[in-house]
């Protein structure tokens, strides 16, 4: 439990450390506040545009490793931040290179008050934050987030604008979950053909754990072959039904312009590499 006296002075240690990594996964920051908005905070209050209005974001130049699985804040009692309510208060760490912001696994299959439902806002936000502030972030993690969307085409439009400004290249996005509400329909595949034709620098891909048809697995590979950007691209698919993996691996060699070395067993890998315009690419 702390107060904003103690959280100025860890905001002041953050300003002048010469650490390169930290890892609070896992960790619960609770604040005690007595007075101003964020005491009188109402159940439809947003706790945490009031705690940014109330705490800047702290300014941290040194860490390029920042470690936040698990991490939450509460005010009050109340939980505030976690997963990707944090992003805004990170603004300040201007050398990052690598960011995990995964949820709790464990609040997967909890009471419903304990999840964290990311909306269409929320995403929003999030990845408009990180095409802003973390153009020089290379690696992010968003293990089991768990994603319901309303309108969900004018979303993922969005959202591809921000990816088109982002240097991502490692996304790890084990048991994610995505899901349609408007249409009552999973929709994974669409936000990872999103990510795979918009995220300019992507070439690493972990889909660990997340549920896929045959059918969706298709439209990935697809998307792999017609409009992924680049020509070289790794995809972790661990805990993926084989079908489904092996539905990705032939749609995605369908014409013959990209080559997939798939090693299955534990530790499902696939390689990828694009051909050539021209040309047919090297097998190594």
């Amino acid at each position: 439990m702390c107060d904003f006296m103690t959280l100025a002075v860890f905001s002041e240690l953050l300003r002048y450390t010469s650490v390169r990594e930290l890892s609070l996964c896992n960790a619960r920051l609770h604040l005690a506040v007595h007075e101003g908005p964020l005491a009188r905070l109402g159940r439809r209050d947003d706790a945490g545009a009031e705690l940014l209005r109330a705490a800047p974001p702290p300014a941290c130049p040194a860490i390029v490793f920042l470690r936040l699985a698990g991490f939450q804040v509460t005010v009050n009692d109340r939980l505030a931040l976690r997963g990707p309510l944090l992003l805004p208060f990170l603004a300040g760490f201007t050398s990052l290179s690598e960011l995990d912001l995964s949820l709790d696994k464990s609040t997967i299959g909890g009471s419903s008050g304990s999840l964290l439902f990311i909306d269409d806002k929320i995403l929003q936000q999030f990845f408009c934050c990180l095409a802003a502030h973390f153009r020089g972030l290379q690696s992010l993690r968003i293990n089991f987030w768990r994603i319901t969307l309303e309108d969900s085409d004018r979303t993922m439009r969005q959202i591809a604008k921000y990816f088109k400004l982002c240097g991502l290249s490692f996304l790890r996005a084990n048991g994610l979950i995505v899901t349609d509400s408007a249409k009552r329909v999973q929709m994974e595949h669409v936000f990872v053909q999103t990510i795979l034709t918009h995220l300019q620098c992507l070439t690493w891909l972990c889909l660990d754990g997340v549920e896929l048809t045959e059918t969706q697995a298709t439209s990935i590979g697809k998307c792999v072959r017609d409009r992924y950007p680049g020509t070289a691209l790794e995809i972790s698919a661990k805990d993926v039904h084989v079908r489904s993996v092996k539905a990705l691996v032939t749609a995605a060699e369908e014409g013959g312009r990209t080559e997939v070395v798939y090693t299955g067993g534990p530790s499902c890998r696939l390689k990828i590499t694009k051909m050539q315009k021209g040309g047919r690419g090297k097998k190594k």
